[in-house]
């Protein structure tokens, strides 16, 4: 980490008028597509949060922990995620931790997999600037909400049936609900937007220094920017052929995303182990489908509904292995 810090220092030495030109670069994607995007969502998942809301009932409960191993308290997060896009999912799973509708357990596993990209991004960005088609973009967006599902039936073990934490809230206050959902939702897109300069910036002096130059061709470039900053990479790839590496980038969210969501869920003590494998496994998901979807081969069509089978099966065998857990324990 310290090589790192050091290595970041020199550059911004260095090359001081890239850095500042990233920087700017990134302030502008801030306030044309990100603050626009996310605030609307941050705001209506803390007033959804603070108002007290019917609880799921028990058949609810039951289906989502058998798939998924959470309670279905988590459905407003999982729909948060996939339509507000990075990192509003990670902020409503927060929330509802926060609110004692999920124990710790349950929102360090929702953190997996219901923290993901918004149709938004897909039409306006990959659609219309990287494909030339908004319906090959929101197609792609269909196969990565699919494959946001299928991580959650594919992430290994099952939290314990913890009962949940008494929060003591005050009844809220109508008038003043607005207000404060939008003071917190600020303070949260401040940190989301300060990463996303930095790491704008960073990308900035990389290419000054130039190290992307390095890079076999176009493709290991984009995957490379992309897997730091996400609209950087994207940005780069076009034209038929680029789905699959679209559908990769998007379902991994780069660096820059995740750590806009540590920045949220650590202010509430969470700790999401397996976060970053799920994430990877959500790219190589997407990928996938992508492939099957608009390259269809044998060996695609093959992957895919294997994998599908594998994420269908994998609550059975969760299922099956507890069980044989709870008899040797006995």
């Amino acid at each position: 980490m310290l090589l790192v810090l050091l290595l970041a220092t020199a550059g911004l030495l260095l090359a001081p008028q890239a850095a500042a030109s990233g920087a700017l670069q990134g302030l502008r994607a801030c306030a044309a597509r990100v603050i626009p995007a996310l605030l609307p969502f941050f705001v209506v998942s803390r007033m959804l949060t603070a108002l007290p809301l019917p609880t799921p009932g028990r058949r609810a409960d039951r289906l989502f922990r058998a798939l998924f191993g959470v309670r279905a308290a988590c459905l407003p997060a999982l729909l948060t995620g996939l339509l507000g896009g990075y990192p509003a999912g990670a902020a409503a799973v927060t929330e509802l931790y926060r609110a004692g509708a999920l124990s710790k357990a349950e929102a360090e596993r929702a953190l997996c997999f219901c923290n993901n990209s918004g149709p938004g991004f897909f039409a306006g960005l990959i659609g219309t600037a990287v494909l030339g088609d908004v319906r090959r973009g929101l197609i792609l967006y269909g196969l990565h909400a699919l494959a946001a599902l299928l991580t959650g039936l594919l992430l290994p073990g099952s939290t314990p049936p913890a009962a949940l934490r008494t929060v003591r809230r005050e009844k809220p206050q109508l008038p003043s609900l607005l207000p404060e959902a939008v003071q917190g939702s600020c303070a949260a897109l401040l940190q989301v937007s300060g990463l996303i300069v930095f790491f704008s910036s960073m990308l900035a002096v990389l290419r000054a220094a130039g190290l992307t130059a390095l890079l076999p061709n176009r493709l290991a470039e984009a995957l490379a920017c992309g897997a730091l900053e996400l609209s950087s990479g994207i940005l780069l790839l076009s034209g038929h052929g680029a789905e699959a590496a679209c559908a990769l980038l998007m379902g991994w969210g780069g660096l820059c995303v995740h750590f806009q969501a540590m920045s949220l869920w650590q202010t509430a003590g969470l700790r999401p182990h397996g976060y970053f494998s799920a994430k990877l496994l959500h790219g190589l998901l997407s990928a996938v489908l992508a492939l099957a979807c608009f390259a269809p081969s044998p060996a695609a069509l093959l992957s895919a509904g294997a994998l599908t089978a594998c994420a269908l099966l994998a609550p059975l065998l969760r299922k099956i292995r507890a069980g044989n857990l709870r008899r040797a324990a006995v």
